[in-house]
């Protein structure tokens, strides 16, 4: 019954990701992370950034990832003016963002009163990402923007996976519009040994979101030269 009520109230969908192939190849000096505490790395040294600065020796990573930010505070810090000169000079911008908002809804709802207001706390998440899509493009228009969608950290046996599931793939279907790269870290879900507690990865889930985000530029079509040669 709770599925075919969420069916119904939850089935709001976001604009298709019309993603084209760019089969271009980027030379990328400068990245930027933004969002939450997982674009910060919290309680790992550096979170994924370790791992782009692996692959990307030559570049100037700049994390200003924030614990606890929401999409509401990420809009705010992108119109403050203070990270304009990042935004504007990189060639990759890595945006995670969305699971505090899911957080604040359940700490503000409980559980049956997100599920209630889970539409209006979407549309809300929607409206956040267009206005930071936006800002970025408006600050840097040939930025490669990519976004990591949320991933479901909760253990099988858990009595909510299910429910938990629907959720999750109806919040990731607010995130995108057309020229923004989704990074699949759903498929981080149900591998129990990458957690460093129930929301966050340790340095092997940093490891495996890092794979997945080159994996996602390559088969998108976007071609970096020191993964050029691979098959």
């Amino acid at each position: 019954m709770i599925r075919k009520f969420l069916s119904g109230v939850l089935n709001n969908k976001a604009p298709l990701r019309n993603i084209r192939k760019r089969n271009k190849e980027y030379s990328v000096k400068n990245i930027v992370i933004l969002g939450d505490s997982v674009a910060y790395g919290y309680g790992t040294k550096e979170g994924i950034a370790k791992y782009l600065r692996e692959s990307f020796p030559d570049s100037r990573i700049t994390n200003l990832g924030i614990n606890g930010l929401t999409s509401d505070g990420l809009v705010t810090r992108l119109t403050s003016g203070h990270w304009d000169h990042h935004i504007a000079s990189a060639d990759l911008a890595l945006i995670n963002i969305g699971g505090n908002d899911l957080l604040q809804g359940l700490r503000k709802f409980g559980p049956a009163g997100l599920v209630r207001n889970f539409k209006a706390v979407r549309l809300n998440y929607r409206k956040n990402l267009l206005a930071i899509y936006s800002k970025i493009r408006e600050l840097n228009p040939e930025v490669l923007l990519v976004q990591n969608d949320l991933y479901n950290s909760m253990k099988k046996e858990h009595q909510y996976l299910g429910l938990t599931k629907l959720l999750y793939r109806q919040w990731n279907r607010a995130i995108g519009e057309s020229g923004v790269i989704i990074s699949r870290t759903d498929k981080m879900g149900g591998q129990p040994h990458i957690w460093l507690d129930g929301i966050h990865p340790n340095e092997e889930g940093y490891r495996v979101m890092h794979e997945l985000l080159i994996d996602t530029l390559r088969s998108t079509g976007v071609v970096l030269p020191q993964y050029a040669e691979k098959k």
